[in-house]
């Protein structure tokens, strides 16, 4: 259970009330590490998230991480999140199953424990919003997550599926948070949406298994 927040921006910069709110609400997910990407630079620490601590970036988008540990040490710094994959950078609330064995099939060199980095490492080579929703169900297949993907270009991919992941679309842009928050709308379940300044992109995320409906146990966390 991990806390995702971002923002993508539109008209202009993030209200920076805003920003904090909904870092704040994503830090109560997750207790070991936590961590934001803006402007091409990765800012990870451990420990809880200080919203108040949050500087707003004067330009571009943001997504952010608070971190619940899962696969990799709760105090090894290499699998706080955002990760990233070349020019792209990954937060991700989820599980991939067998995630050494996808890097393996696809060539890849893991240097993270995180589990998350296969999904980061394979989305940076996608260049269509399909072909990253063919990745994401290829590696969580009919499984629970929220994600957020960050592009050199501003642009920012959000996914989600069980998992919750809200929007609020204002004049300056849009907020994103794991938790909801005034005004915002969760986005569409076993969706992933593309967000640009110019506008949106939905794809549905393709499900060739259902494990959330047939894992005859508990319910998932959310």
């Amino acid at each position: 259970m991990c806390g995702l927040y971002g923002f993508v921006r539109g008209g202009g910069p993030p209200q920076a009330d805003v920003l904090r709110h909904v870092a704040g609400l994503a830090g109560t997910r997750g207790p070991h590490a936590h961590g934001h990407a803006a402007r091409g630079v990765r800012h990870v620490a451990a420990g809880p998230l200080d919203a108040t601590r949050l500087s707003t970036p004067v330009d571009g988008s943001l997504i952010g991480h608070a971190r619940m540990a899962t696969a990799g040490r709760h105090d090894d710094l290499t699998c706080a999140q955002p990760l990233q994959a070349g020019p792209l950078f990954v937060a991700h609330n989820g599980t991939v199953p067998g995630h050494r064995f996808h890097a393996l099939r696809a060539g890849l060199t893991l240097q993270t424990d995180s589990d998350s980095e296969v999904l980061a490492l394979l989305l940076n080579r996608e260049a269509t919003l399909i072909g990253a929703a063919e990745v994401i169900e290829q590696l969580t297949p009919g499984l629970p997550l929220a994600l957020l993907a960050l592009h050199p270009d501003g642009r920012v991919l959000a996914a989600r599926r069980g998992h919750p992941l809200y929007a609020l679309r204002a004049a300056e842009g849009t907020y994103l948070c794991s938790l909801p928050f005034g005004g915002a709308q969760p986005l569409p379940d076993a969706s992933l949406v593309e967000f640009t300044p110019g506008g949106e992109a939905v794809v549905a995320l393709p499900s060739r298994a259902s494990l959330r409906s047939n894992q005859g146990g508990p319910a998932w966390t959310p």
